[in-house]
């Protein structure tokens, strides 16, 4: 390679970390912004990693995807941070590349199961739109918007998608539509099946210990939701109140959960709480 060829991808680089130098420095204040503990994990925006990596957009996707999997911390107190940090991580990659695998994968399991639910599903209708050959992402999207958002008519139609696409589980993503819209799904046991099966394929230690934290969190929203139950079969009333199950002592203690986001309770209804991460909230 000519001395000329050499010095292209050092000017490219040069261009690219100049102009992210002159946006970073030139940004306006915002009045919605985190506290400056939260920036200690900058996310350049996916026009700024594509010149950073001389054009090549999927090598900048992957190199955001590994450094989102390499810095994401769940230390005690950190959820917010965290979130803010993967949140912005994972938005730039599937701009850069929505077919990333990765990406929606562990978007899907750390985002959504993390209280993100709109962001991961987001990821996932992304690579559902871009992985034509994949019934995956529409699976998880479908589990998703019934598990999170109890919408049938979108969970069966995203279903429906990942059957058309299946070459072996065809009958099993149309069945578990049907069974969806007949009302027949208890869903906490399969969600919690599906957490469960999900840490067992995997061989990252990592990934595993993030996904042990949400299993508990589900078994949490179990425990609340059965001890629910037993007292209105107990009282023969609808429980108005959470601080009754511990009154009438079907609970010891309220589980505690590991994010440290922890679980609501509204309309008559025990969920999982959702994160809300200061300026990544959507209109």
């Amino acid at each position: 390679m000519n001395r000329r060829g050499k010095q292209l991808p050092q000017a490219i680089a040069l261009i690219g970390f100049s102009v992210f130098a002159t946006v970073w420095g030139t940004r306006p204040p915002s009045d919605n912004a985190l506290p400056t503990a939260a920036f200690d994990r900058v996310v350049p925006s996916a026009p700024v990693q594509l010149l950073m990596s001389g054009g090549d957009r999927f090598l900048a996707a992957n190199l955001e995807s590994i450094r989102a999997v390499a810095t994401s911390s769940e230390a005690p107190g950190a959820s917010e941070y965290n979130a803010s940090f993967a949140i912005r991580a994972r938005r730039v990659v599937a701009q850069l590349n929505p077919c990333h695998e990765d990406n929606y994968y562990h978007g899907n399991a750390l985002l959504t199961w993390g209280g993100a639910v709109t962001e991961g599903n987001d990821l996932l209708r992304r690579a559902t739109e871009c992985r034509t050959w994949d019934e995956l992402p529409p699976f998880f999207y479908g589990f998703n918007r019934y598990f999170f958002l109890h919408d049938t008519e979108g969970a069966r139609a995203a279903l429906e998608t990942a059957a058309q696409r299946a070459t072996d589980n065809a009958a099993g993503f149309r069945k578990f539509g049907i069974m969806i819209e007949a009302g027949e799904i208890k869903d906490d046991t399969v969600a919690l099946d599906f957490l469960q099966r999900e840490r067992t394929q995997t061989a990252d230690p990592k990934l595993k210990g993030m996904l042990d934290k949400r299993i508990i969190r589900l078994q949490g929203l179990i425990a609340l939701r059965a001890a629910q139950q037993r007292y209105e079969a107990r009282f023969g009333q609808p429980l108005t109140n959470p601080k009754a199950l511990i009154d009438s002592g079907e609970l010891d203690a309220f589980p505690n959960d590991p994010l440290r986001i922890g679980y609501e309770f509204v309309d008559g209804r025990f969920r999982l709480k959702e994160l809300k991460v200061a300026g990544l909230e959507r209109p």
